[in-house]
């Protein structure tokens, strides 16, 4: 199951990816951790520094893949882009704003993309 939700989660990010380079955005970092977590993507929009949570389903019969994101998961990630930025003095100084922004997937049964929603600016 572990192995299952792993491999989930690395397709999830790659589409979100593949969808956010489609508008435009620049790839900086896929999978970024420290021991506080992982941020999934951090792309630039702009002259901004975006923090990308992706949240993938199969299937929407259990929930929306936007219920997966709550307070307390914003808060990890706002300090995990903080922690960013106080590491990588160069990115902080070039994008001096930044944004939380979530990629929310729901695949078909048939594994493949059923529907997906951009959410910008929702660590505010």
């Amino acid at each position: 199951m572990k192995q299952f939700n792993y491999q989930k989660g690395k397709r999830g990010e790659e589409i979100a990816r593949v969808f956010l380079e489609k508008k435009g955005y620049e790839l900086v970092e896929m999978n970024y951790q420290n021991r506080m977590g992982e941020i999934d993507l951090i792309m630039i929009d702009g002259d901004s520094l975006v923090f990308v949570e992706v949240k993938l389903k199969v299937g929407d019969r259990f929930g929306s893949p936007e219920e997966m994101i709550n307070k307390n998961k914003l808060w990890k990630i706002r300090r995990m882009a903080e922690a960013y930025l106080m590491f990588d003095l160069k990115i902080a100084k070039k994008y001096e704003k930044y944004r939380i922004d979530a990629v929310c997937i729901v695949l078909g049964e048939d594994k493949e993309v059923e529907k997906i929603r951009h959410y910008e600016n929702i660590g505010t």
